[in-house]
C-alpha cells in the first residue's frame, strides 16, 4: 500500500483527521511550465513532511507520483491562441470546480494558485460552504495584468473582476505573495496586513550546487562562445518583460566582438526580439531554446552577467521569478525595469548588480563595460549574489516557511 493510501486510510479512522491540502492550478507534473514545476516541488516536499497532498490539474496523466494523488480534469495544459486559451481556461475552472466539489472535506485547506486567472475567486465560496480553509497563493495579480496590458483601452469595465477577486482575497485564511510590492497591492485592496504571508518563489533543487567549472566551459564551447563576455536573458520572455533597453545596449555594444547579448528561451515576445535583433544587424544577439532543468545550472552558470527585466507598468502585479535562478547561478544581475521597486532595492541593498530603466540602454551599456573590464568585480558582484539566494531563495526556506504557514491556517490561528 502506497504511503499517500495508508495516509489517507488512517485518516478515515482518526475521529480527529489531519487535514488534508488540495491544491489548484491548470498546471502539474509531467508539464515543465513554471507553476507546475513549482507547484510539483511544494507539493512532493510537503508530501514528504507528512502531509496528505491533492492536486486538482488537467491532463490525463497518472493519478499518483511521489506521495501526491493528482486529480485530471481531463483537456491540455497547452496554450494557443487567445481563443484557444480562453476555452482552455474556462474548461478547467469548470471541471476543477467538479472535482473540488467531490473531493473537498470540513477541515482541509485548499490552495489555489493563479492559472488560470481568477481561478481563486471561482473556488473560494465552495471551499468555504464545505467548511474548508483557503488560501490564494498569487503568482500574478488579475484583472489588473490585463488592465496594463490594455493601455489605452483599460478604460474598459473590468470592476466586476477586481470586485469579485477582491471578495476572495477578503475570504480568504491567507495570501501568498512571491513579494513586498505585491503585498502591499493586497493591503491596498483591503486584505489585512495579518493576513498577507510573502514566500518568494524559489530557485529549481537543480541549482543548489552551481554547475562546474568544466561544465560551464563545455557549455560555453557548445554555444560557441568560448571566450567571449556573455550577458544572458534566461527564461520566457513574456508579455510582462522589457527588452528596449536590451536591444539598444546591444546596438551601442555592437562594434565589440568580445561581448554576446543571449537569448535562452521562448514565450510570447521571442519573435519579436529576435526580428528587431535581425532588423538592427545585431549579430552580437543571439536566441536559444529553453534550457531542460538537468542542465540548467551549466547554462546559468556560462554567462558572466544575467539580466531580469519587467514593464514598469507591472511592478505591483508580477514578480520575476527568474531572479531566484540567476542569483543562485552567482553571477551579476543587470536589471531592466522599474528604478524604484523591489528589484532594484534587493540589488542595491545586497550589492550584486544594478537596475537601470526601460530606456537607458546607454547606462546600460556602459555598466556591461565596466563589469567586463573589471573581472574582480563581477566575481565579488556574484558570490554576492549566491550569498542572498541560499539565505532567501532556497526551496528549503521556502519549503519551511509553507509549512508554518498552512499549520498555523489549519490550527485557525
Amino acid at each position: 500500500m502506497s504511503a499517500v493510501r495508508r495516509s489517507q486510510t488512517a485518516a478515515t479512522k482518526s475521529p480527529l483527521p489531519s487535514p488534508r491540502l488540495i491544491f489548484l492550478n491548470r498546471v502539474y507534473w509531467p508539464s515543465t511550465a513554471a507553476t507546475a514545476q513549482l507547484l510539483t516541488d511544494l507539493a512532493e516536499g510537503l508530501a514528504a513532511n507528512g502531509w496528505t497532498i491533492h492536486v486538482i490539474a488537467t491532463g490525463d496523466g497518472p493519478a499518483c507520483h511521489n506521495g501526491v494523488s493528482i486529480h485530471r480534469t481531463g483537456g491540455s495544459d497547452q496554450h494557443g491562441g487567445l481563443l484557444s486559451r480562453a476555452v482552455n481556461y474556462g474548461r478547467y475552472r469548470r471541471q476543477a470546480q467538479r472535482q473540488l466539489a467531490a473531493l473537498v472535506q470540513p477541515g482541509d485547506v485548499v490552495v489555489a494558485m493563479t492559472d488560470p486567472p481568477m481561478l481563486g475567486a471561482a473556488v473560494t465560496a465552495l471551499a468555504a460552504r464545505r467548511g474548508a480553509k483557503i488560501i490564494h497563493w498569487i503568482q500574478d495579480i488579475y484583472p489588473e495584468i490585463l488592465a496594463a496590458h490594455l493601455g489605452a483601452f483599460a478604460t474598459l469595465p473590468l470592476w466586476p473582476l477586481r470586485r469579485r477577486r477582491d471578495t476572495a482575497w477578503h475570504a480568504a485564511h491567507r495570501c501568498v505573495t512571491l513579494g513586498e510590492d505585491m503585498g502591499r497591492m493586497l493591503e491596498s485592496r483591503g486584505v489585512p496586513p495579518d493576513r498577507v504571508a510573502l514566500v518568494p518563489n524559489w530557485a529549481p533543487h537543480e541549482l543548489q550546487t552551481p554547475a562546474s567549472a568544466e561544465a560551464v566551459a563545455a557549455r560555453r564551447a557548445a554555444w560557441g562562445l568560448s571566450g567571449k563576455f556573455v550577458v544572458a536573458y534566461s527564461g520566457n520572455l513574456g508579455r510582462v518583460h522589457e527588452f528596449a533597453a536590451v536591444l539598444a545596449a546591444a546596438g551601442q555594444l555592437k562594434p565589440r566582438r568580445d561581448i554576446v547579448f543571449l537569448f535562452i528561451g521562448g514565450g510570447a515576445r521571442s519573435d519579436e526580439v529576435r526580428a528587431t535583433a535581425q532588423s538592427r544587424g545585431l549579430d552580437n544577439v543571439r536566441l536559444l531554446p529553453p534550457e531542460s532543468r538537468a542542465d540548467l545550472a551549466a547554462a546559468l552558470g556560462a554567462a558572466d552577467i544575467q539580466l531580469v527585466t519587467l514593464r514598469p507598468g507591472f511592478a505591483r502585479l508580477v514578480y520575476p521569478s527568474k531572479l531566484a535562478g540567476v542569483l543562485a547561478a552567482g553571477r551579476p544581475v543587470l536589471f531592466v525595469g522599474p528604478t524604484e521597486g523591489e528589484i532594484a532595492r534587493l540589488l542595491a541593498q545586497e550589492k550584486c548588480g544594478a537596475a537601470f530603466g526601460p530606456a537607458d540602454g546607454t547606462g546600460l551599456a556602459a555598466t556591461i563595460v565596466t563589469w567586463h573590464n573589471d573581472q574582480a568585480l563581477c566575481l565579488q558582484l556574484g558570490r554576492r549574489a549566491r550569498a542572498i539566494y541560499e539565505r532567501r531563495f532556497t526551496f528549503a526556506t521556502a519549503l519551511a516557511r509553507w509549512n508554518e504557514i498552512l499549520r498555523r491556517t489549519a490550527d485557525g490561528s
